[in-house]
């Protein structure tokens, strides 16, 4: 039945949710872009991903390596950035944390602490479902969890098994009896400021249990994103699934999600939609994944919806599209570009050595993080190196030529009416 319709105007139409989805990708700058189309005569139309270096005036300090990064590309540009990024001291990735990953300051208080083991404690239980999910049974201690096929949870829960007095969180299974069935649950727990059981004011014990579960529960996979979602249906790959950030000098350099949360409501209750849409948790987000399971399906589609994000992201980075989306303007773009400023400050002054500092971000932060290093931090433009990210044969659409400049025309214009 949706086949039916025009799919020229069915590509349209799903180009406008799909802006919401790639909008943190790429922006209108005052630099020159981050990204860029490239067309060659035999038809191959390519979006490349630039990294820039800059290197200090004074001569003394290391190169900053700014890599454009995007979360959806062919499988062969996520490599290449592996192998670019092994290649340096440190490197600062985008992606929004869960809340009670970053480390906990030695310095707060007994308070702050507290707040923060309990944030640990709750990411804890979330590994723990997830792991219930995929092997049907509940972790025995921490080193069940430290057995993960994913080296990303391996690393995550290596960083968190500790409350915020240094002190390792206790993981117990909890058998409940009920006579002619049983469930479990895991019970964790911080000894508090006395790294003692029991206590009363700083000294109380943290303590959070996880949701029942039955021995007969099924394992299930967990839920795709929209973001994985749209990289089937473009027959590319999710940054996620390619690219190993487990390396000890690759630093996560962007805020939790408790923290954007709380910006995004302090801009309007309505702002919600747009994580809802990218987690897949929304109505428009499951009706947008049944309409990709469809174009996956078909080559023609795929293709001319490869063509038409291609595009999209190279318009949004000469546009001024969304600078009328408070909560993209000043949360998701200006308010994590000061987040991974304040990363490469600490990693200048506390690791001087480096001869090479590269932040991994997507398109749309790099202008803001470029005026910053050249106006503040005394640094100059040195050299830009272009990497293709994704490309489509324009024969792969089954459309003419006239037809295919038709539909990017009617893309552009139907953005430009939208925003």
């Amino acid at each position: 039945m949706i086949y039916r319709t025009n799919p020229v105007r069915l590509i349209a139409t799903l180009s406008m949710a799909i802006a919401a989805i790639c909008s943190s990708a790429s922006f209108a700058g005052d630099t020159d872009p981050y990204a860029r189309v490239i067309e060659s005569d035999d038809g191959i139309v390519a979006l490349e991903m630039a990294q820039k270096t800059f290197v200090p005036i004074s001569g003394e300090g290391p190169k900053i390596h700014l890599l454009a990064a995007i979360h959806i590309a062919d499988p062969e540009f996520y490599h290449t950035m592996q192998r670019t990024l092994e290649s340096y001291d440190a490197v600062l990735f985008e992606g929004v944390k869960p809340a009670g990953l970053d480390p906990i300051d030695p310095e707060l208080n007994d308070t702050a602490k507290a707040d923060a083991t309990t944030d640990r404690l709750n990411l804890l239980l979330e590994i723990v479902d997830r792991y219930h999910a995929t092997t049907s049974q509940l972790p025995q201690s921490f080193d069940d969890l430290l057995k993960s096929e994913d080296p990303r949870i391996a690393a995550i829960v290596r960083s968190i098994e500790t409350d915020g007095w240094s002190e390792k969180i206790i993981l117990r299974k909890v058998n409940i009896d009920y006579g002619d069935s049983q469930t479990e649950q895991i019970a964790l727990t911080s000894t508090g400021a006395d790294r003692k059981i029991g206590g009363t004011g700083a000294d109380t014990d943290i303590s959070l249990v996880s949701r029942t579960y039955s021995p007969d529960d099924p394992t299930k996979p967990a839920p795709e994103g929209i973001q994985t979602q749209l990289a089937n249906a473009l027959h590319v790959s999710f940054q996620l699934d390619e690219m190993d950030t487990t390396n000890p000098e690759w630093v996560n350099a962007d805020i939790d999600i408790k923290e954007l949360q709380e910006q995004l409501a302090g801009l309007g209750e309505d702002n919600a939609m747009i994580l809802n849409l990218i987690e897949g948790n929304s109505f428009s987000a499951k009706l947008m994944g049944f309409v990709l399971k469809f174009v996956a399906r078909s080559p023609t589609m795929s293709s001319m919806m490869k063509l038409v994000v291609m595009d999209m992201l190279a318009m949004m980075e000469t546009t001024k599209m969304f600078a009328q989306f408070d909560a993209i303007e000043k949360v998701i773009l200006k308010g994590r570009n000061a987040t991974v400023i304040e990363y490469l400050k600490a990693e200048l002054t506390a690791r001087p050595e480096n001869k090479d500092i590269a932040i991994f971000y997507g398109a749309a932060h790099m202008p803001g993080i470029e005026e910053v290093i050249t106006s503040e931090l005394g640094y100059t433009y040195e050299s830009t190196t272009w990497t293709p990210a994704m490309s489509v044969n324009t024969k792969d659409t089954g459309l003419t030529e006239s037809q295919i400049k038709m539909m990017r025309k009617m893309i552009q214009n139907s953005l430009e009416k939208q925003f």
